[in-house]
Parts: C-alpha cells; sequence; structure tokens
C-alpha cells in the first residue's frame, strides 16, 4: 500500500481585477472554502493540497480546473494501486530523456483523470538530483507542472503589494478574500500578470494521449536506471562462486542460484553476505554483506544497492546487477556508476519479449526428432537480450534411455570447432599483430613455402575459397589392409592387440605425416571459387601453433576457455572429464572397430590427436553460448576484450562473390540455409556433423545453441536433417518474439 499524501483540499478560480479583464491576476480558491457562490464558475480553478473523497467530484466537472499539490511520492491518485516513481526514484535516474518520456506520461494520465495543473513539491531540503527533476518538469511542461513557488498563501491587504511581489498564483479563501480582490482598483492592474495568466489559461488546451496505466515497459527502464550502487569497495559485480542470501525473498534467491552456489547462513569461508532489508529483515553485520535496501540512513555502512521500489519481476533486474549481466546506472551523491562487464545473465521469456508458450513449440520438435530416432538426446540454450531464457536438455545419451542428458554433459561439436576454436584464435593474433588476414600461407609455414598452397591467404582459407580440397580421408593412409600399419602403432602391445591409442597421443611420425600430405594435396580445378573445406582449417590449425609458438588446444585453454571460466575442451577424457558426462557418437567400424565416447569423432582430428582447427572440440550448450556472447557482444566478456570488436565486425562480413560466407561464419543466402530465414542478414553462425549449430544474431540480440548426437550409433542417420530440425527450432525461437 502506498502512503497517502499529505495534500490540503483548496479550491481555486482565475479571477480578474475588477473591471479588468486583459490583466487578470492569478488566483486559485481553497476547497475548503468553495461554495460554489462565485459569478463565473467556469473560471474557477480548484487547488488540492492535500487528498479528500470529494476530489473526485471536481476531476469529472468540467465547469472547474483542477490543480494538485504533489508531495514527495509525485502521485496524484495517492490511495489507488497503481505504483508510480516517487521524487527519490525519479532523482537517481541519471537519463534526461528517459525522465521526460515519465513526465510526459505523468501529464497524460493526469489529465485524462481531469488535473489540468500538478504543483511540484518544495525544493527546501531536496537533494540536487531531486531539483533537477523539478526544474526538468517545470521547462518540460511550464503551464502544467507549476514551481511551488510561484505560489502564495497569504493574500496583501493591497493590490500594490500583489504587484510588487511579482507574478505568483495567490491561494486565496473565497469566504475571506474574494471581498478584497473585489475592491482592488483597475488603476492598479499591471500587464505583467497578463503573458502568465494566458499560459496557465491555454494549458488545459494542449493535446495529450489519454492513458490510465504506466506502461510496463517504462516503469522497467525506470527501474533498471533508478537502482543505485554504493559500492566504495568496488565489490560489485560479484565474482565469487558461492554467496550467503539473507532475506525472505524466494524468487530473488532461485534467481541468484542461477549465477552461483547459495547458501542460507554464513560460512566458514567468508562468500559475500547479500542481506535483503526490503522486507524488513535485520541481523548483524558481517563486514563482506551486500545490502539490498528501499532507503539508507548515515549511520548505516553503505554497500550494496538501494532500490527505488518493487515492480514485477525486479528479481530478474536485481541478479542481473548484483552478477554483472546489467549495468547499475542511479545517480545518488555516494553512489557511482558500474557498468556491466559483459557477463550472461539469467532471465525469463516473457521479460525478454518472447511468448514463453510460443517459445514451448520448440519441445514437440525435439521430442519429435528423438521419437523418430533422429537423435537419442540434445541440449538447448537461447539467449535473448544477453540473457538464458531457455536452457534444456532432452533425451538420454544412447537410445536405450539408460543415461537421461544433463546439462553439464559434453558434446562434440564437429565443425563449430572451426568458430569456436579456429576463429577466434586467427582474431586474436590479427590483433596481436603477429599476422594479417592477407598474409600467405607460405609466410607463416615454411614446409608450404614450395608447394601449390604458398600463396593462398588466410582469409582465403577463412572463407573457403582458396582451392583447398574439401576433405581427404587421411586416416586411410595409415591402414594396411584390416590394421593400422605398424609404424604407428605407439607400442608393440598396442600392435599385437590392434590398440590404436594413437588418437590421443599420436606418433609423432603420424603427425609430421599428415603435414605433409595435406602440404602435398592436390588443389581443386577452379581455385577462385567457394570449396568447403576441412583441409583449410587443418592448415590454419598449424599456422597457429606456428605463430604463436604453443599448441592449438593450450593456445585457445590460456587466451579464452580458461579466463571465460568455460568447460569448454579438446580431449575430454585427458583433460580429467568422466566418460559419464561425455555424450557418444558413432560406433566405428571403419577405422577405431570401437564406440566412440569420450573422443572426437571426427578421423582425420583424431589422428591429430584429437586436436584440430576443424573438429576436436567438446562442450555443453551453456558455455557454448557463453563463447558465442562474446563473438557477437564485440569481443567483450567478463569484463576483458578479448578480441577487437571491428576485428570480428571484418570476420562477419562477405569477402569474395559467389560465396555466402564470412571469415569462418556461415552467412544467409536464402537456398541452403540452415537458418531461420526470420534471421537478419547480418546474423552468423554455424552448423556441425554430429548434428550441432549455433547461430548469434545480434540485430536481434539472439543466441541459438543446439547439440545432438544424431550419429549415434551410425554417422549415416540423416533423420535429423530430413525433419529440418534445427531450422524448425529456430523458426519458432523467432516467431516468438514479440512485437512492441
Amino acid at each position: 500500500m502506498k502512503g497517502i499524501c499529505s495534500i490540503i483540499l483548496l479550491i481555486s478560480t482565475i479571477v480578474s481585477f475588477a473591471g479588468e479583464v486583459d490583466s487578470r491576476a492569478i488566483v486559485w480558491y481553497k476547497g475548503s472554502t468553495f461554495y460554489q457562490a462565485l459569478n463565473k464558475k467556469k473560471n474557477t480553478t480548484l487547488y488540492f493540497s492535500s487528498w479528500e473523497a470529494s476530489i473526485s467530484r471536481y476531476l469529472t466537472d468540467n465547469t472547474y480546473k483542477v490543480a494538485y499539490q504533489l508531495d514527495g511520492t509525485l502521485d496524484p491518485f495517492p490511495e489507488d494501486d497503481l505504483v508510480l516513481p516517487n521524487m527519490k526514484w525519479l532523482a537517481a535516474v541519471s537519463d534526461s530523456d528517459l525522465l521526460r518520456e515519465y513526465l510526459t506520461f505523468l501529464e497524460d494520465y493526469s489529465r485524462t483523470a481531469g488535473f489540468d495543473h500538478l504543483v511540484l513539491p518544495d525544493t527546501i531540503n531536496l537533494s540536487a538530483f531531486e531539483k533537477e527533476v523539478i526544474d526538468v518538469a517545470v521547462n518540460k511542461s511550464p503551464t502544467f507542472f507549476i514551481s511551488n513557488t510561484r505560489l502564495s498563501k497569504n493574500l496583501p491587504e493591497s493590490k500594490r503589494d500583489v504587484i510588487d511581489a511579482g507574478a505568483l498564483i495567490w491561494i486565496v479563501d473565497q469566504a475571506s478574500d474574494t471581498r478584497k480582490i473585489s475592491k482592488w482598483s483597475k488603476k492598479q492592474a499591471r500587464n505583467f500578470y497578463r503573458s502568465f495568466n494566458e499560459e496557465i489559461s491555454s494549458a488545459s488546451k494542449r493535446r495529450f494521449d489519454e492513458t490510465k496505466e504506466l506502461p510496463s515497459a517504462l516503469l522497467r527502464q525506470l527501474f533498471e536506471n533508478g537502482v543505485v550502487g554504493i559500492d566504495p569497495e568496488q565489490t560489485l559485480p560479484l565474482r565469487s562462486k558461492s554467496v550467503v542470501y539473507l532475506g525472505d525473498n524466494a524468487k530473488l534467491k532461485a534467481r541468484i542460484s542461477q549465477y552461483v552456489n547459495v547458501f542460507d547462513k554464513p560460512q566458514a569461508e567468508p562468500f559475500p553476505v547479500i542481506l535483503d532489508k526490503r522486507a524488513g529483515y535485520e541481523g548483524k553485520t558481517f563486514g563482506n554483506e551486500i545490502v539490498i535496501d528501499f532507503n539508507w540512513t548515515e549511520a548505516e555502512n553503505r554497500k550494496g544497492l538501494m532500490v527505488p521500489g518493487s515492480i514485477e519481476n525486479d528479481d530478474i533486474i536485481i541478479a542481473k546487477m548484483l552478477f554483472g549481466a546489467t549495468p547499475i546506472r542511479g545517480r545518488f551523491e555516494e553512489g557511482r556508476l558500474i557498468e556491466a562487464p559483459g557477463f550472461i545473465g539469467y532471465s525469463t521469456p516473457g521479460f525478454e519479449g518472447v511468448d514463453e508458450q510460443k517459445l514451448g513449440e520448440i519441445n514437440s520438435f525435439i521430442e519429435q526428432a528423438i521419437k523418430k530416432y533422429a537423435t537419442p538426446g540434445s541440449q538447448l540454450a537461447v539467449l535473448k537480450n544477453g540473457s538464458v531464457i531457455l536452457e534444456r536438455s532432452y533425451g538420454f545419451f544412447t537410445y536405450d534411455s539408460l543415461k537421461a542428458v544433463e546439462s553439464r554433459d559434453l558434446f562434440d561439436l564437429a565443425s563449430i570447432t572451426k568458430v569456436a576454436a579456429t576463429l577466434p584464435a586467427i582474431a586474436l593474433l590479427v590483433d596481436q599483430g603477429k599476422i594479417s588476414l592477407d598474409d600467405s600461407i607460405g609466410m607463416h609455414l615454411p614446409d608450404f613455402r614450395n608447394s601449390n598452397k604458398s600463396q593462398i591467404t588466410i582469409k582465403q582459407l577463412l572463407a573457403h575459397n582458396g582451392g583447398v580440397r574439401s576433405y581427404i580421408p587421411f586416416w586411410r593412409m595409415a591402414i594396411s589392409g584390416d590394421r593400422l600399419d605398424a609404424f604407428y602403432y605407439k607400442t608393440k602391445e598396442d600392435e599385437a592387440q590392434d590398440i590404436r591409442t594413437y588418437g590421443l597421443a599420436p606418433h609423432p611420425a603420424l603427425k609430421d605425416t599428415l603435414k605433409s600430405w595435406i602440404r602435398d594435396s592436390d588443389l581443386i580445378e577452379n581455385t577462385k571459387r567457394y570449396n568447403y573445406s576441412d583441409l583449410g582449417y587443418m592448415i590454419l590449425h598449424l599456422l597457429v601453433e606456428s605463430v604463436s609458438e604453443t599448441t592449438f588446444d593450450k593456445f585457445m585453454i590460456r587466451n579464452f576457455y580458461e579466463p571465460m571460466q568455460l568447460g569448454i575442451t579438446f580431449n575430454p577424457i585427458s583433460n580429467g572429464i568422466p566418460l559419464e558426462n561425455i555424450v557418444p557418437t558413432e560406433y566405428d567400424e571403419r577405422y577405431r572397430n570401437d564406440q566412440v565416447w569420450g573422443e572426437v569423432h571426427d578421423r582425420n582430428a583424431h589422428a591429430f590427436g584429437g586436436i584440430s582447427g576443424h573438429a576436436g572440440l567438446f562442450s555443453n550448450a551453456s558455455d557454448l553460448a557463453k563463447m558465442m556472447y562474446m563473438l557477437s557482444n564485440g569481443g567483450y566478456y567478463n569484463g576483458i576484450q578479448y578480441i577487437k570488436a571491428e576485428t570480428l565486425n571484418t570476420f562477419n562480413l562477405r569477402h569474395f562473390q559467389n560465396n555466402r560466407r564470412g571469415l569462418g561464419w556461415d552467412k544467409k543466402d536464402g537456398k541452403r540455409d540452415a537458418a531461420s530465414s526470420l534471421a537478419s542478414d547480418s546474423s552468423f553462425g554455424h552448423t556441425g556433423f554430429t548434428g550441432t549449430m549455433v547461430w548469434a544474431d545480434p540485430e536481434n540480440e539472439l543466441i541459438f545453441v543446439f547439440l545432438s548426437n544424431r550419429i549415434y550409433p551410425d554417422s549415416n542417420n540423416s533423420r535429423l536433417m530430413e525433419l529440418n530440425t534445427r531450422t524448425e527450432i529456430h523458426d519458432v525461437i523467432y516467431k516468438s518474439i514479440l512485437n512492441d
């Protein structure tokens, strides 16, 4: 319940001096003394300075004009259920355009109800920011928002005193002051009243939009801009992996748990304590608490969020602010702007402008794919406006339904490796000035200088436009008959039992041989046309290692996955991931004679030791979505600029004729698009052979990640493509976006 304004019912009118119409003084009558005995009731303006039920009758009577005295709540209807921002709230809003937008609403809302003027609060004891709100309102609409300094409630005895006082609005008592006014001589009138009188008289003629509700989008913007961060120690946003929440807001606690582990009481380890005092929670101080409250007192140790009020879904906004998914912009003497460091937030579809019921149609497409044996399991992540609105796992590891897919489980990404590893690696080396996109590979790979590939540029390889062949089954060259060539077994024991462990730790001779096979491979006949090529990305993998002087996987871990705190990895088993958290792929009867589980499916990548530029990465949907967010967010994530925005913009452009692709990225061309036809032309993404897909659309602030193991147990399974599952799901997401 909102507090009742302190308002005195007054009634007023614009009354001319005796016999003088053109130089009228501005006189409003106190309502408590108004008995409707004036000769010209249509000129009467009623001034209310406290709320009484009788105000309503005047608001609906066009005979009168109504002026209302606002207090600090800035609410013309203090007893209704509509939540309106108060003075402290608006003072915290630093966006002047947003403030003016709200004041336009407040005027339209008040005029719709029947008010002709709102008198603003006295500026005595107001802060500088609160006085700024008064100034903006008066400057925006001076005939509707009336400064309190223009009012005088003590009518002088003589007209001369009125004139000497300047152009004020006089609040008079009908019973005692009307006769005094009528006695004032026409000769004493002064024209300096005329212009202001004309302004006031014409104020009610201004056109306005009838409105009875504060738009939810505007209220949300005001809330987001009105939260103040008081953070002298600069501890926000929180970086701890665990926090303590002390409060009674179950929704906020659940929302916080999407970001970190949450404890109900202080722990031995000094995790940050989120102390929610909005519902009156009082507890002892801990020294590391982050306070959430509506108000602060001078005696408090100020650190945390000063929230301006309560709105629907404010738990989403507060959690985003605590963990850096949205900036904290509110103004306060001791507050500071806290920029969002580019973290992903967690939200709901409806809050981000997505129809949750429509979005739910995704489930039927995935359930159909599982039912029709297109894939035994999958993961899905959808981000809108930088926040996760859907993150779900479906189905099982295998069709026997023994092990359900969970959010932490890793999938073989296949060719998504090209954009989640090779692309950022090359982009970073460009930023570091170590390579140029127009450099030939011969400049950085000495072994290629005398080959038919020496003059192919990095840009051409990225865009699949260098004439390199699509794929050569190099793994076959290591096989003699139905066994591996004896030269490539790691040990005599492996050879005796035909154990092909070289995929995780290849024989050095095998890796050197692979490089020479790639170098010496033929080009396609027309080297200037587009030709999708895994070999080109194998070469880029070798180039990254040559330039960085480290292995490809270590380069990616050191520069991206580790600082971004992602579980994306090559060779998951070798990196400590249990087999029960890795989704299996094909039963390989042609190369490994075994179920492929925990190692890369692609045979060439496997021959490279599971680490290559065209395939080899494993991830869950959540971590891959974060990588995609960084790449679509101008290279910025978690407060770190990983890649320059202008560099990534270059990668998202098409550079060759008759080639729909950017540098690394797949793009739409309206022919054989994997993406929805509703995706913007600036969108980009990639698919993977194992049944995976990522797609980012910065224009619509949308990221889509779909992972599956459609090739279990047979890579010839094409049902996922026949059902068009990935594109159908992508279509549903776009059709779910609500139009403003």
